[in-house]
């Protein structure tokens, strides 16, 4: 019997000192263009949390790695228009980061409603989210 009672309060314990499985989320996507002459530039995000973190020396690390995909009006898709990656580190754990793209796009591209897939790969957990998000470009 008191090995049963030991056991049993070793696994709760084991329960209550496992740290929850990353489930990375993607959130609150924005994009907006802005027309500077000979060009548009498209400042696009999107939030992550979930990711999972790495203590190391009392610092929090996390590295997302991501891609953006512009789909024109035509339903022509470019991939990886944009690439990047975010590695950073701080005292406390993160709650949520924001990902960043900016993109310029020439006079080719033709006025119209556009998509940008934001692709991002938690390089620590080896989840990979996807975010969509319209813009315009208009003569405004």
């Amino acid at each position: 019997m008191k090995k049963l009672i030991i056991l049993v309060l070793l696994f709760s314990l084991i329960a209550c000192n496992s740290k929850p499985k990353p489930n990375l989320q993607l959130f609150s996507p924005e994009a907006f263009a802005f027309n500077i002459g000979d060009a548009w530039e498209v400042n696009a995000s999107v939030n992550a949390k979930g990711f999972e973190q790495k203590e190391n020396n009392n610092n929090f690390d996390i590295k997302l790695l991501f891609t953006v995909d512009l789909i024109t009006p035509e339903k022509d898709t470019l991939r990886k228009i944009f690439s990047d990656s975010l590695a950073s580190n701080q005292k406390n754990e993160f709650i949520d980061v924001p990902i960043e793209a900016q993109i310029e796009l020439d006079t080719t591209f033709s006025i119209g409603n556009y998509k940008l897939i934001f692709e991002v790969l938690d390089k620590y957990s080896k989840q990979k989210k996807s975010a969509e998000v319209n813009f315009n470009l208009t003569t405004d």
